[in-house]
């Protein structure tokens, strides 16, 4: 069954590369409302990253039984998400994304430790984003009287004023709501933690770029970048709108990454930190230069290559040992080499250091803020990009290195192969990406031209230029792999005459022997000490949960009025019929 679903996930990509850009198909529903899926260069970018990624999860499954239905929702997710980066209108647009929604509500449900407030959670926010996209649809089309991309945008410049905002605002509450932005999140965590171990991969490396995809179409396509300066500028007293979307980028980076460092559950720590990454990406995507853009994209890829990486990584260990908190693992660097090298290679990449992809895409985010002039925006998107060394050091600390707290793990072996094939396929194009940051340019011009931007110059594989420098990844990467081999080699003459301790266990401090309630982990209460930071405590104590919850005890207060109101008796029924027909008459009188 594996192998079919493999194939036909295949398929599609195959099917892409045949047209090479030209296809168009157009699918008359009535005289005014048509089908259409176009391939455009952006949509084109994320088609193939959306189907390679499930393809490589699809692979990870192999080691896994699951039911044909399973793999039926997801091959219609993929093709959900492959309607929506193709399509030309927002009727196949939204029909893509309400597909997409559904499927993947079921496919969470299939997990065994989720429970049914998480899916409230995640059908209610998904609906929120369905009900603000069908708003702005209805109000693009009372204008435009078309839902075709292209007419759309031509005629948004004749729009009324506030018109334009109120479709911006919609657009954007939805597709924040997808990507999770800060105050948007309140579903991300609960659905990446509980949701089935490799089906996290998919929500945070693919599923939440469809937010990214849709905020691309708006701000590039259908609005413009000008216009959009030229519309807040008016607004708010000439300040930029990609300020006011910076800001909203890095309060989301910061505030989740704090949150990440003191998550105990390996998922959810993860879980932020695609929240984090994604407020980089969001804020880029405002600068509305050719720069900025390109660091957007270039970001975009190389999160989803290690989101992949590491949830895969992740889903593996939980598989081998049952364990999923950082207190209750430990030492596996010994059980499981491969997949710490696998891990290694992924933190590394999301930390932005070189000789990595993620030093690329950083480098040109953080650059294409220095050319804007965004002083305070670079500084906040260094200092989360700097505090997220803390988690990335819990990651790989917490599972591979330490102390192991339970002798169970020392007998743990290492992954089946059919969860290193995708980690080493992912960490290889990590590698590449490194080396030849180049390469990327080629993909994102034409993307650059599709949004009326200016192309970033060309000058080989190994180059990536950017507002203010350039780097040679090639360069970089082989003085990296120079040095590594020359400490490799120093390491391995010094002879060292420590001891092995073939029991772990056997340890002793303070004069005391440690039980097997000890705990010795260096995860157990990482994160705590922050809480003694005032600016660190302040967003660590708030949660969006408490405004939802409140919420949500007033909308159920207010649905009981309303049913007392309607079922508690003949003469309030009434009552409200007579008002209702009454202000009909006044509306039609007046």
């Amino acid at each position: 069954m594996n192998s079919i679903f493999l194939l036909l996930n295949l398929l599609p990509i195959l099917f892409l590369y045949q047209f090479g850009g030209a296809l168009h198909v157009s699918l008359p529903l009535t005289s005014e409302f048509t089908l259409s899926l176009i391939q455009t260069p952006l949509g084109t970018f994320f088609a193939y990253l959306s189907l390679i990624s499930f393809l490589l999860v699809t692979i990870a499954q192999k080691s896994k039984k699951l039911a044909c239905n399973y793999y039926v929702l997801q091959f219609l997710l993929s093709m959900a998400m492959l309607a929506i980066v193709l399509a030309g209108d927002f009727i196949t647009f939204f029909i893509g994304w309400e597909i997409m929604t559904w499927s993947s509500y079921f496919l969470i449900s299939k997990s065994n430790s989720i429970d049914i407030k998480s899916l409230q959670k995640y059908i209610l926010f998904s609906l929120a984003s369905a009900f603000s996209l069908i708003a702005g649809i209805v109000i693009a089309y009372s204008f435009a009287h078309s839902f075709d991309f292209s007419v759309i945008s031509n005629s948004f410049k004749d729009m009324p004023f506030n018109i334009k905002v109120a479709l911006i605002v919609l657009f954007s509450l939805s597709f924040f709501t997808k990507a999770g932005v800060i105050g948007l999140h309140y579903w991300v965590v609960d659905t990446y933690s509980k949701a089935p171990n490799l089906f996290s991969s998919i929500l945070s490396a693919v599923m939440s770029k469809m937010g990214i995809y849709g905020l691309f179409l708006v701000y590039g396509n259908i609005v413009g970048y000008q216009e959009l300066k030229m519309m807040f500028g008016t607004i708010l007293n000439g300040t930029d709108f990609g300020y006011v979307l910076a800001w909203i980028g890095v309060a989301t980076s910061i505030i989740a990454t704090f949150k990440a460092i003191t998550q105990d559950e390996v998922k959810r720590l993860l879980a932020y930190s695609s929240i984090a990454q994604l407020g980089y990406i969001i804020a880029v995507i405002g600068f509305g230069t050719t720069y900025g853009v390109a660091g957007a994209m270039y970001h975009t890829l190389i999160h989803t290559i290690i989101k992949l990486l590491l949830f895969i990584n992740v889903a593996a260990i939980v598989a081998q040992t049952g364990k999923n908190r950082f207190s209750q693992l430990g030492g596996l660097i010994y059980r499981t080499p491969v997949s710490f090298v696998m891990l290694l290679i992924g933190i590394i990449g999301l930390a932005g250091m070189p000789p990595l992809g993620g030093f690329a895409s950083k480098f040109m985010m953080y650059n294409a803020a220095i050319d804007t002039k965004f002083a305070l925006i670079l500084i906040g998107m260094l200092f989360s990009g700097a505090a997220s060394f803390l988690y990335c050091y819990k990651l790989v600390y917490g599972i591979y290195l330490g102390h192991p707290t339970s002798k169970n793990l020392e007998t743990t072996k290492e992954v089946p192969i059919s969860y290193l094939i995708p980690q080493i396929i992912l960490a290889l194009l990590l590698v590449l990406a490194g080396t030849f940051p180049g390469a990327f340019i080629k993909i994102i011009n034409p993307i650059l031209v599709e949004f009326s931007l200016s192309t970033i110059p060309y000058s080989g594989l190994g180059v990536m230029n950017s507002a203010v420098g350039s780097f040679n990844g090639f360069f970089i990467m082989s003085a990296f792999v120079v040095f590594f081999v020359l400490i490799l080699l120093l390491i391995t003459r010094i002879k060292s005459k420590a001891k092995n301790n073939l029991n772990r266990f056997d340890i002793s401090y303070c004069g005391e022997v440690p039980t097997q309630d000890t705990s010795l982990h260096f995860g157990f209460g990482f994160g705590t000490d922050l809480y003694r930071i005032k600016f660190v405590n302040a967003i660590l104590k708030r949660s969006s949960s408490s405004f939802y919850e409140s919420l949500a005890t007033q909308t159920k207060k207010t649905s009981e009025l309303f049913s007392r109101m309607y079922y508690g008796n003949i003469h309030n029924t009434m009552i409200i019929i007579l008002l209702f027909f009454s202000t009909l008459f006044f509306i039609g009188v007046n």
